[in-house]
């Protein structure tokens, strides 16, 4: 196997969470000469997202449903083989103004191309993962396809796993704890504060706060607390 990619299954399988996995994917994406990446599983209109993109772009993607005109999603949906693509390509002259306007929404937020490998899962489902860039366009890296697949079916699996994902339309589930300690700090509770609250250490209190950050795509745990009380989630 390709020695990037057996790197990144070995990571993501020494990875004891969910966010370590996330953090895994995150390495693989650098080290392959990307910026971003994004993990998502579609089904019709309905998507589980895992990604470090920015989290306005994230939340604009899902209240416009771009799932379902994103050329990206739709491409790798139709061919199932790893493929590149570019938000500057000329035949988008051709396209639509709704994909048009997709593609420059994206570009603002520094997502100008990628690479794509997707994979068929359960009941007519698509799992893929992107790694996306800031420039005009990009190669597919030198991997050999069946790798590629065998390696996001991997990620899949341990995502699904840890996660305990399913289908919610691009909504985030905070668990009990990591909702409760944020809310605690959206009331101006420091650590060792909410710590005491809860009866548990102040590492756990923050464990569950990177976690809930993490959840949200968030950059900060203002943001992460501003962005859980927009989705009524605390």
């Amino acid at each position: 196997m390709d020695g990037q990619l057996q790197g990144l299954i070995d990571a993501v399988d020494l990875a004891r969470d969910e966010r370590s996995i996330r953090n895994a994917i995150k390495k693989f994406a650098v080290s392959s000469g990307f910026d971003r990446y994004a993990y998502i599983h579609v089904h019709g209109d309905d998507a589980v997202v895992f990604s470090d993109y920015p989290a306005e772009w994230l939340s604009l993607y899902f209240a416009k449903h771009y799932t379902t005109i994103d050329p990206v999603v739709t491409t790798a949906k139709r061919t199932m083989r790893m493929f590149a693509w570019s938000a500057e390509e000329r035949e988008l002259r051709r396209s639509s103004r709704d994909i048009k306007q997709f593609y420059s929404e994206a570009i603002d937020f520094g997502i100008r191309s990628g690479v794509s490998v997707p994979i068929r899962t359960s009941y007519g489902r698509t799992a893929m993962i992107t790694l996306a860039s800031d420039r005009q366009r990009v190669e597919v890296p030198p991997w050999d396809p069946m790798q590629a697949a065998l390696a996001l079916a991997y990620i899949h699996v341990r995502l699904s796993l840890a996660s305990g994902s399913s289908f919610k339309t691009g909504n985030v589930t905070l668990s009990t704890q990591e909702a409760t300690s944020l809310s605690w700090s959206s009331h101006g509770k420091s650590m060792n504060v909410i710590a005491d609250l809860l009866g548990i250490r102040p590492r756990t209190v923050q464990f569950y706060l990177d976690n809930a950050r993490d959840k949200l795509g968030a950059s900060n745990l203002q943001q992460a607390v501003r962005i859980a009380m927009e989705k009524k989630l605390i």
